[in-house]
């Protein structure tokens, strides 16, 4: 995928106290940016890890250089980065997918398989323009759907994806046979 960049103008986060710039620019992810987003991916599973013991405590992160590299050079794959000026501000990765002839209606899916955002970007709007660059590219690929999965101690994840319109499509429940 050529890089695409996105100037969105947000005047809704603009009068924040640190006076931030009101244009964030998203754009495909470069190899440049994998040290970066390696870091942040971190971060992210770092928070995913204080919600919910399910988490491996001695993972790090789910990737490594190599596996970003792989997603950026493949074309199944939708890396998005997030910027304020120069500095990386989020993430968001998706994997593309074909109609599949199943028991299920056929349609084409981004599904969204993560989204991170630096703890000083939070609730700026960053996740959310990031959600909305891929929604467009989708759109343009005549995508049918965008999903994505929530943990379900995420509540505030849920209720931001809920917020830009996503509904529950069905629930995967778990039950521990492993006495703690």
């Amino acid at each position: 995928m050529a890089v695409r960049m996105y100037r969105v103008s947000s005047p809704k986060y603009s009068n924040k106290i640190d006076d931030r710039s009101d244009c964030l620019m998203i754009r495909t992810s470069r190899t440049s940016d994998l040290s970066v987003l390696l870091s942040l991916t971190a971060d992210t599973f770092e928070h995913h890890k204080r919600l919910s013991p399910h988490f491996h405590p001695d993972v790090l992160t789910p990737y490594t250089l190599e596996s970003l590299g792989q997603m950026l050079d493949s074309e199944q794959h939708l890396c998005l980065t997030s910027l304020d000026g120069d500095d990386i501000t989020g993430y968001l990765f998706g994997k593309w997918t074909a109609p599949a002839p199943d028991r299920f209606k056929p349609v084409r899916i981004l599904n969204v398989t993560d989204v991170g955002v630096t703890f000083s970007h939070r609730s700026s709007g960053t996740g959310r323009q990031l959600m909305q660059a891929a929604e467009e590219l989708a759109l343009e690929r005549k995508v049918d759907a965008v999903r994505l999965n929530v943990w379900a101690v995420n509540d505030r994840a849920a209720t931001f994806y809920e917020e830009l319109g996503f509904e529950p499509l069905y629930t995967n429940l778990q039950k521990s046979l492993v006495q703690q």
